[in-house]
């Protein structure tokens, strides 16, 4: 595990690794993160645009047509709409470096809709360095968003888009419960969260609650009509990092939760 202090460039880099290893409580997260940011947050092109609004204005008229999901997605079906839960198959994998949660990450989600990208070759095309991946400004084409522009050059069921979180507002806790109940259970494709976890903030299930943390994970279900999120996390098994044996390989945590973590970020859908 990498202990490193703050720089531009590290901030905008979205890896598993320390930012200082103490810290005091924030009591607001999301004021607190507003003030040390740097990351360059790129305007969506207007593909991405046009592809947002596409997916959100199907998913009413795919809740009401009860879209059915692929043979690898289990659901328990509740009246009307979306099933209450939903995931698609687990398939965890360890980061093979302490800066590799992106490129796990997207290798988890190829792998769940049948594409085979190994960590270092998604490392390549994501332009990770030993900062990590970025959230934007990663100089990927088209849109610099690394995550969305590898994921969308290497499948056809989904068109990956970001959509950054400032704070977790009813209202974006909300539209995040739509984007994850969409996708898991109408497209049948994962999401991916981009966790920036904060001294005395909210952390991901065995992550140190006293450290700064900034870490891409996969995204693989729903319960609770999209109240819970079920996700599995790279840092399981990773010999690189010292407190891997905390992580659970699969978690599920408050949605609300969830979007508090990637606040500052946000999430792929």
């Amino acid at each position: 595990m990498r202990h490193v202090i703050r720089s531009a460039a590290l901030a905008a880099a979205l890896a598993i690794f320390l930012i200082g290893s103490m810290g005091t409580a924030r009591a607001d997260d999301a004021t607190w993160k507003a003030t040390h940011d740097t990351d360059p947050h790129l305007p969506l092109t207007a593909e991405q645009v046009a592809m947002t609004a596409e997916k959100r204005a199907a998913e009413p008229q795919d809740a009401a047509l009860g879209a059915s999901p692929s043979p690898d997605a289990v659901c328990a079906c509740g009246g009307g709409g979306y099933p209450d839960s939903a995931h698609l198959a687990a398939n965890q994998t360890s980061q093979s470096t302490s800066y590799y949660c992106g490129p796990a990450t997207v290798h988890e989600v190829l792998g769940t809709v049948g594409i085979s990208l190994s960590q270092a070759s998604a490392a390549t095309k994501l332009h990770t360095t030993t900062d990590g991946t970025a959230w934007s400004g990663g100089g990927t084409s088209p849109s610099g968003y690394p995550v969305p522009d590898v994921l969308n050059g290497m499948q056809n069921r989904n068109y990956y888009v970001p959509q950054r979180v400032s704070s977790a507002t009813s209202s974006a806790i909300g539209t995040y419960k739509g984007d994850l109940t969409i996708d898991i259970y109408a497209i049948r494709a994962p999401l991916v969260g981009d966790a920036w976890e904060v001294p005395g903030g909210p952390h991901l299930v065995g992550h140190p609650t006293n450290r700064e943390i900034f870490h891409w994970f996969e995204i693989r279900g729903y319960q609770n009509s999209g109240g819970s999120t079920m996700y599995e996390d790279s840092v399981h098994g990773a010999s690189s990092i010292s407190w891997s044996g905390s992580v659970p390989a699969y978690s599920t945590m408050a949605s609300g939760t969830i979007v508090t973590i990637v606040s500052g970020r946000g999430y792929v859908w």
